[in-house]
């Protein structure tokens, strides 16, 4: 074949192929385009997931704590919906659910594209078949079933559990959340999230070019989230929670009477009038003498008025916690604080025995921020957010303006605030009871919270777990580490014999006593008198023990202990001081602060929950730290000095602990040195009750501390609830019952306000005990701090001498919560 009869024949074969295809082409462009649009049309395929359950939460019981129901849901497939039909279907839905369309709209609309908004959790049958036999009328609408979290037994462990809602951005980051999600926020439900995470189901449905649901493609179950099994108890924990909000509300009836008792040695007007006379008194201190120069002019003296500024006193300043403008709630018992809301215009009562008015005037704009000029008892003051509308006293705090109301926070800062606690097992961490005082239920968290809601929990801190988030000078309990320190060591006090503690001056004259320490803990140390500090500037500063006047007597340093005596503690830390520079091993500036440490004190525990806090022990460094950075928390001026290893001695000054901490430190001390990991959560189960993860007993650390020391320390605290002489709980514990000599335990008294010893009704105190049971062999360490409470002795040991109750002779075993005696 020749090579053109060759091209002819290629050429005839590529335009018998090339019209073969064009007449394809035209048939599916043209002829044949509808049946291919139906084709695509039935193949697209709509992939949904639904939520999976979250995972129960037990007590070590198997009690239920947490757990999920299922209920009707709606959800809006907003893939499935115009942009042009949002409008339409949220006034619909409105309409349905009884609810703001325009707050549904907002659900809706934004950059919600493709996602699944649920707008109703809890259908009710009739609902629910509504919304299915109305499928036309709801585009993008589905019923599904949806679990919703419960909390059978409502606020119990409430602060354990934590609450769940909607993520945050960060909680976005991860890969298994999505806007539609519910994550766990505080709590436990917070700090194994992960774990009670499940996996979502699928669902896949046939949809059209429009979108319109045609068939079901198929779909796979959610899987539920893995289980906890705590290592709290219910039963205790309830006894916890029963025994701190009658503590508080007896701290609360306590300091009520001791205000009217005080009213009746001398009234309010009476006070009030003594401060205007001694304020006159100091503007004009002669009032009889001739005015100057009169009488050379011949004009008689008792004619001329002479004129003086006008005298005020500030009822606030004369009164304290008896001005009767402190808020108190309906039936005439202190609040530590209440929420006023003013809108513009109008007032606002704030509560008391004599009840004001605050009326806001205006609300401008200054600098970026609103100012707001209220009205209060005729004076006019402008303030912005966090100032106090009565200036230095604090009793009035501005926490919100806008441009329609202010809201202000009425204080009484003399008012018991609330009321905290943990059991714990000090043989391996196990974290038995924790709670606070005021608290809630984490099922309002479920369907959200109003802004009522949120305001009123916020105002009082019932959200917050002051087990592990409260910081608090640890008081008296602390003197535990100065005990133990002193028994290693071999380091005890300087005798500086009866009387005052003189201090800052050489004895004088050739017969005065040698100073010399004491030589073993059972040498005995005259606990009366005050401290004397002689300044370099000839003043005195004077150290005051709690039981002045009069003093404790001789005691030795288990005595010291038992009746929580000041003076030894702060005696053996001047002479940490004052040994500093000597060439010893011993390095006694911080040797104290390093037993501390020791015992977990200055760093969190490491327990399996959110936010918990460091404490804070302090030293030079800190304290020069702290002064550089102007940080206001240290005096502005001046070097550390002796007085402040002083107050860490007796856990005062800027020393600060949680509870849980101070829990676990004595845990360490009596079960012979091991600093425990505290843990909640015992292991880990799925479904079917089979253990997919053990929470370990993890020890941090190993204090060396001797056997003699844990046995002599037992014996100690043992004393401070049996001996009736000077233990400064047994009045506490006398109507413990049987096995009251297994108890033991340190009670202490953290100043928050100070006041002379003349108006000790002007002192507000946190009140602590910590109880060891049984003291021989210990299996419960219990801590309670009841904030603003008074004394240790008169209201904390009283409220762990219930929850002690419940542990060695059962709940039949608990007797009446009445006050113990005031003691540190």
């Amino acid at each position: 074949m020749t090579s053109t009869v060759r091209v002819v024949v290629l050429g005839a074969l590529f335009a018998v192929l090339l019209a073969v295809l064009v007449l394809r082409l035209w048939t599916m462009q043209v002829t044949g385009v509808d049946a291919y649009e139906e084709r695509a049309a039935s193949q697209q395929v709509r992939v949904v997931t639904t939520p999976a359950p979250r995972g129960d939460i037990v007590d070590a019981n198997g009690v239920k704590l947490a757990g999920t129901r299922s209920a009707l849901a709606a959800v809006v497939d907003l893939a499935l919906v115009d942009d042009d039909e949002q409008q339409s279907l949220a006034e619909k839905l409105g309409a349905f659910l009884d609810e703001p369309a325009s707050a549904i709209l907002e659900q809706l609309s934004g950059d919600n594209r493709g996602a699944q908004i649920t707008v109703a959790k809890d259908l009710t049958d009739s609902q629910a078949t509504f919304l299915l036999e109305h499928k036309e009328e709801f585009p993008g609408v589905s019923v599904i079933p949806q679990p919703i979290r419960t909390y059978p037994l409502g606020d119990l462990a409430a602060h354990v559990l934590g609450h769940i809602g909607r993520p945050n951005d960060q909680d976005l980051e991860r890969e298994d959340i999505d806007g539609t999600d519910v994550v766990g926020k505080a709590g436990l439900e917070k700090s194994y999230d992960e774990q009670l995470q499940g996996s979502r189901g699928i669902v896949q449905y046939r949809v059209d070019a429009k979108r319109k649901v045609l068939s079901l493609v198929g779909e796979s179950a959610p899987t539920a989230g893995r289980n906890l099994v705590l290592n709290i108890d219910a039963g205790v924990q309830q006894q916890v929670q029963d025994s701190l909000r009658d503590g508080l509300l007896l701290a609360r009836k306590l300091e009520m009477e001791e205000r009217a008792n005080e009213l009746t040695h001398k009234s309010r007007a009476e006070r009030l009038s003594e401060a205007l006379a001694e304020a006159r008194s100091e503007v004009d201190p002669e009032p009889d003498e001739p005015t100057k120069g009169t009488a050379e002019l011949g004009v008689d003296d008792d004619d001329v008025p002479r004129e003086l500024e006008p005298v005020t006193v500030d009822p606030i300043d004369v009164l304290g916690p008896l001005y009767p403008g402190l808020p108190i709630d309906g039936v005439g018992v202190c609040v530590p604080v209440q929420r006023v809301s003013v809108p513009l215009g109008a007032e606002g009562v704030l509560s008391g025995f004599e009840p004001q008015f605050i009326r806001l005037e205006s609300v401008v704009e200054v600098d970026g921020e609103f100012e707001a000029t209220v009205s209060l008892s005729g004076e006019r003051t402008s303030v912005r957010v966090n100032q106090y509308v009565d200036g230095a006293h604090q009793i009035l705090q501005v926490l919100h303006i806008t441009e329609e109301e202010v809201v202000l926070l009425h204080k009484d800062p003399w008012c018991p605030v609330r009321a905290t606690s943990v059991v714990i097992n000090p043989n391996d961490g196990s974290v038995i009871a924790m709670s606070s005082f005021p608290t809630y239920d984490p099922t309002v968290f479920v369907d959200g919270l109003s802004n009522e809601q949120w305001a009123r929990l916020g105002t009082v801190g019932a959200l917050q777990n002051f087990a592990v988030q409260g910081q608090y000078a640890p008081a008296s309990t602390f003197k535990v580490v100065a005990y133990v320190l002193a028994l290693e060591e071999s380091y005890y006090p300087i005798d500086r014999g009866l009387g005052d503690k003189e201090v800052g001056a050489a004895p004088e004259g050739d017969d005065a006593p040698e100073q010399v320490p004491l030589l073993s803990d059972t040498a005995e140390y005259s606990c009366t008198g005050e401290f004397r500090f002689k300044l370099g500037d000839g003043s005195v500063q004077v150290k005051r023990d709690w039981k002045w006047p009069g003093g404790h007597g001789p005691l030795d340093l288990h005595g010291a202990l038992e009746g929580s005596c000041n003076l030894y503690f702060w005696d053996l830390a001047l002479r940490l001081w004052q040994d500093r520079y000597d060439n010893t091993d011993l390095d006694t500036e911080n040797v104290l602060q390093q037993y501390a440490r020791s015992f977990g004190f200055g760093a969190a525990t490491g327990v399996d929950l959110p936010f918990e806090k460091d404490g804070l022990i302090p030293d030079r460094s800190w304290f020069s730290e702290e002064q550089s950075k102007e940080t206001g928390r240290v005096r502005a001026d001046g070097p550390w000095v002796g007085g402040d290893l002083m107050d860490i001695a007796v856990g005062e000054g800027a020393t600060l602990a949680t509870p849980l901490q101070v829990a676990n430190a004595f845990a360490a001390m009596v079960n012979g040195g091991t600093v425990w990991q505290p843990r909640v959560v015992s292991h880990i189960v799925d479904g079917d009750g089979e253990i997919l993860d053990v929470n370990l007993p993890i020890a941090i650390s190993e204090a060396d501390i001797s056997p003699r020391t844990v046995r002599l320390l037992r014996q100690a605290l043992q004393q401070v609830v049996n001996n009736p002489d000077r233990g400064t709980a047994y009045a506490a514990f006398r109507s413990f019952g049987e096995n009251v000599e297994l108890v033991g335990g340190k009670t202490g008294t953290g100043e928050v306000i100070s006041a002379p010893a003349t108006e000790r009704f002007r002192q507000a105190s946190n009140a602590w005990f910590v109880g060891v049971a049984p003291i021989n062999d210990p299996e419960w360490v219990v801590s309670v701090v009841v904030e603003r409470g008074g004394s240790g002795g008169r209201i904390a040991a009283p409220v762990a001498r219930q929850i002690l109750q419940y542990l060695l002779n059962g709940a039949d075993g608990v007797t009446e919560l009445v006050p113990g005696l005031d003691a540190d």
